[in-house]
C-alpha cells in the first residue's frame, strides 16, 4: 500500500494541533506536576513524622530520667529504658524506611510518565516538523498518513500505559512492634517507682 499524504489547510492543522499536540503537552505538565506535589509533600512527610514520634516517645523516656531518684526496681528501670529506646529507633527505621520507599516509587513513576510521553512526543514531533517545514516553504499542508497511524498507535499506547495496574510494593509494618516496645517500655518505666514487697 503507496503511503499517501493527508492534506489540511491550516485551520485545519490548528486543530489538528491543538488536539494531539498542545492537550497532550497539558497531560504530560498536569501528570508531572501532580507527582512532584507528591513528592515534595512526601519528603517534608519524612521529616515531620519522624519527629513527633520522637518527640513522644522521648517524652516518656525523659519522664523516667526525671525521677531517677525515685526508683525503686532498677531492673525495671532499665529494662522499661531500653524498651523505649528501642522503640524510637525501630520507630526511626520504619518510618524513614516506608516514606524513603514511597519518595522513590514515586520518583520511579515520574520517570516511567516521562518515558510514555517522550515516545509519543517522538511521534508527534515527525509529524510537527513535516508540517512546519511546508508552512515555512509556502506549501499547503501535507502530512504523511503512516505518521498520522503511528501518532494514533501511540495514543492507544499512551492510554494502556495509564490503565495498567501497578502493583504496590507492600512493606512490613512494624506499628505493632513499636505499639508494643512503647507500651511495654512505659508500664516497666512506671513499675520502676513501685516498690514490691514479696
Amino acid at each position: 500500500m503507496p503511503n499517501r499524504n493527508i492534506q489540511m489547510t491550516q485551520e485545519e492543522w490548528d486543530q489538528f494541533y491543538e488536539s494531539q499536540g498542545s492537550r497532550y503537552l497539558q497531560l504530560e505538565s498536569a501528570t508531572l506536576k501532580a507527582h512532584g506535589d507528591d513528592q515534595k509533600k512526601l519528603f517534608y512527610e519524612i521529616f515531620n513524622s519522624t519527629t513527633k514520634l520522637v518527640q513522644a516517645i522521648g517524652v516518656v523516656a525523659g519522664f523516667g530520667f526525671t525521677g531517677l531518684g525515685f526508683v525503686k526496681t532498677n531492673s525495671l528501670f532499665l529494662i522499661g529504658e531500653g524498651l523505649l529506646f528501642t522503640a524510637i529507633l525501630v520507630g526511626l527505621w520504619w518510618t524513614q524506611k516506608v516514606y524513603r520507599s514511597n519518595l522513590d516509587g514515586s520518583r520511579g513513576e515520574v520517570t516511567r510518565i516521562k518515558g510514555f510521553f517522550r515516545d509519543r512526543h517522538t511521534s508527534f514531533m515527525k509529524i510537527y516538523d513535516k508540517a512546519l517545514a511546508d508552512i515555512e516553504g509556502g506549501r499547503g499542508i501535507e502530512v504523511p498518513e503512516a505518521d498520522i497511524r503511528a501518532l494514533m498507535r501511540k495514543d492507544n499506547e499512551l492510554m494502556e500505559h495509564f490503565t495498567e495496574e501497578k502493583a504496590d510494593e507492600a512493606g512490613s509494618d512494624m506499628l505493632p512492634l513499636l505499639m508494643v516496645l512503647f507500651a511495654l517500655g512505659g508500664i516497666a518505666l512506671l513499675l520502676s517507682f513501685v516498690h514490691f514487697c514479696f
